[in-house]
C-alpha cells in the first residue's frame, strides 16, 4: 500500500547518502542546502545518523542566493523529475561546474563533460562519483565553470529579449 506522501521532486536523501562517502574519504568537505523544504527535518535525522551533522549546513530561504553560491567549489541539483531551473542558470553564470540528475529539462543547461555532469535520476553512487571526480580535479571544475557561463549568457534577460525580438521580426516579414 502507499502511505499516502508524494514523491519529493528534489533527490536530497541521495545527496546526503552521497555525502557520507564523500566526507570518508575527503573530511574537509561541507554541503549545504539552500531554499525552503518540506523535507528539512527529515534530512536533518539522516544526516545525523550518518554521522554528517556538521558537515551538512541548511541555510533555508535566502534572499541572497547568489552571494552565496559564489563561495561554492561545485553546484549539485539531485532532481527526481524536474525541468531545467532558474537556480541551474544562476549557478552557471556564477562559474560552477554542475552536477545535475539526468531527468527533464536540465540536458539542455548541462552538457556532461562540458559545464558538468549528468548522473542518473537517484543514484547517490553516481552522485557521489562525479561529485568526487570535481571535488579532486579543480581545472576541470574551472574549464567547465568557464563553459557554463558562457552557456548561462545564452540563457539571460537580455538574450532572450533578442531572441524574442528576432522571433516577432521573422514573422513579421512572412506576412
Amino acid at each position: 500500500g502507499t502511505t499516502g506522501r508524494l514523491t519529493p521532486v528534489k533527490g536530497h536523501r541521495h545527496l546526503i547518502d552521497a555525502a557520507g562517502n564523500i566526507v570518508a574519504a575527503r573530511p574537509n568537505t561541507t554541503f549545504v542546502f539552500i531554499g525552503d523544504g518540506e523535507l528539512s527535518d527529515e534530512l536533518k535525522n539522516m544526516a545525523s545518523k550518518l554521522g554528517l551533522k556538521e558537515k551538512v549546513k541548511y541555510l533555508g530561504w535566502r534572499p541572497d542566493v547568489a552571494e552565496v553560491m559564489s563561495v561554492f567549489d561545485l553546484f549539485v541539483l539531485p532532481s527526481l523529475n524536474e525541468g531545467m531551473g532558474r537556480v541551474l542558470v544562476e549557478a552557471m553564470a556564477l562559474g560552477k561546474p554542475i552536477v545535475a540528475s539526468d531527468v527533464g529539462g536540465i540536458h539542455d543547461l548541462v552538457v556532461h563533460g562540458k559545464n558538468g555532469c549528468l548522473v542518473p535520476s537517484g543514484d547517490a553512487e553516481h552522485l557521489s562519483a562525479a561529485i568526487s571526480d570535481l571535488i579532486e580535479h579543480p581545472e576541470k571544475r574551472k574549464i567547465m565553470g568557464d563553459n557554463g557561463k558562457i552557456i548561462a549568457a545564452e540563457y539571460s534577460a537580455d538574450a532572450m529579449v533578442q531572441k524574442i525580438d528576432q522571433l516577432y521580426r521573422t514573422m513579421l516579414q512572412q506576412k
